[in-house]
């Protein structure tokens, strides 16, 4: 199978630790992509586009041996979740644990989501920024912020699919700062682990896990061209005409 992914690896990947807990990594082909920009910061337009497999033209988007395509964070999460044999899952069962777990994934989610949107926002010169837009956005932040400290200082029973995009979701926040240079006007160096104590030794145990220390800050080691793209996708386009 092969998983259309960012090369970025200078925050954590929730798809990456799903995978590498359930002991797929070695199934995986891992095809990088450029939805906005390169690691040089330079604009990619159309020569990473994934539309053809993907209508949303996103990623992550996970492409199996027979064709059919899985896309959307979550979706690919469980997918993989659920092709684990050997590994560990990450979603419960059923049960308290599982829509516990599962709300957590829906939280640090929006607030990845939110943060793409604020980089993406910060992106405009100053005069052209919409202030009220990140008035809007940052209580959302700051409140998803603080029910995580609140879920880690009751503590977990193991390591689930919640804890991951958590991973994904704090690792972003200084990745968008350090990389895309967005300029916030509200929050310029916003630190999520201020006054929120719990949280921070959550992160600082939970980054050694060996699922996070396979990519976290590693460089991606492998051909990221345009040109390996496209042919992977058209070897996906192919497997569905058989």
């Amino acid at each position: 199978m092969k998983l259309f992914y960012s090369p970025f690896h200078s925050f954590i990947h929730k798809i990456l630790v799903t995978a590498h807990e359930g002991d797929l990594w070695k199934d995986i082909t891992f095809v990088p992509c450029f939805p906005f920009k390169n690691r040089e910061g330079e604009d990619q337009g159309d020569a990473y586009s994934i539309a053809s497999l993907n209508p949303l033209d996103k990623v992550p988007t996970l492409a199996l041996d027979d064709g059919q395509v899985i896309y959307g964070s979550q979706a690919v999460a469980e997918c993989l979740d659920n092709m684990s044999q050997s590994g560990r899952h990450l979603y419960p069962a059923s049960g308290a644990k599982r829509w516990e777990a599962v709300t957590r994934l829906a939280l640090a989610d929006t607030i990845f989501e939110t943060t793409v949107q604020l980089a993406m926002e910060g992106w405009q010169p100053l005069e052209q920024q919409r202030i009220d837009f990140f008035k809007w956005i940052w209580p959302k932040i700051i409140r998803g912020c603080d029910s995580l400290e609140v879920s880690c200082k009751r503590g977990f029973d193991e390591f689930d699919i919640g804890q991951a995009a958590m991973l994904h979701a704090i690792s972003y926040m200084d990745f968008k700062v350090n990389f895309y240079e967005a300029k916030d006007p509200l929050y310029p160096a916003f630190n999520c682990f201020e006054n929120r104590p719990n949280l921070k030794a959550w992160w600082q145990d939970s980054i050694q896990r060996p699922s996070v220390t396979s990519h976290y800050n590693v460089d991606f080691q492998g051909d990221d061209s345009a040109i390996f793209l496209q042919q992977h996708v058209q070897e996906v386009l192919e497997a569905q005409k058989k």
